[in-house]
């Protein structure tokens, strides 16, 4: 895989879970900040491709793992989220999409830039339940 495609997977993936860090503090998280939901998510990338970016930013030490309830699932799951120092990274990759665009290149996923702009939107199924 060339450098160039992961550089932009990573950076695709801290967008994504920047967008979704809020959701991380309550008693729940996000079902889109599983392994599972954020291949959901870019189901258009590579599966190999985004586990691979996973493995580089927790090796990086930009994203963490760790087992708590998800919104939607009766058993704790998997979950990524930010460390410090890749909330920072992600913070300087969103201002440089603000300011000229180029900062991530693609369609479709970049979108979430733009939703993290207005507040964190609702996610999860509607109407079902936990139980």
């Amino acid at each position: 895989m060339p450098s160039e495609e992961l550089d932009r997977l990573e950076r695709l993936l801290l967008l994504h879970l920047l967008e979704h860090r809020g959701q991380q503090i309550r008693f729940e998280a996000s079902q889109w900040t599983t392994e599972f939901g954020i291949l959901r998510k870019f189901a258009d990338e590579d599966a190999g491709e985004l586990k691979q970016a996973l493995r580089v930013l927790e090796m990086g030490r930009m994203i963490y793992r760790r087992t708590q309830y998800v919104v939607g699932y009766s058993e704790p799951k998997h979950v990524f989220s930010l460390t410090p120092s890749g909330h920072r990274k992600a913070l300087e990759y969103r201002r440089g999409e603000d300011g000229d665009g180029s900062a991530v290149t693609g369609t479709g996923p970049s979108a979430v830039v733009a939703e993290s702009e207005e507040g964190p939107a609702p996610r999860g199924p509607r109407g079902t339940s936990a139980g």
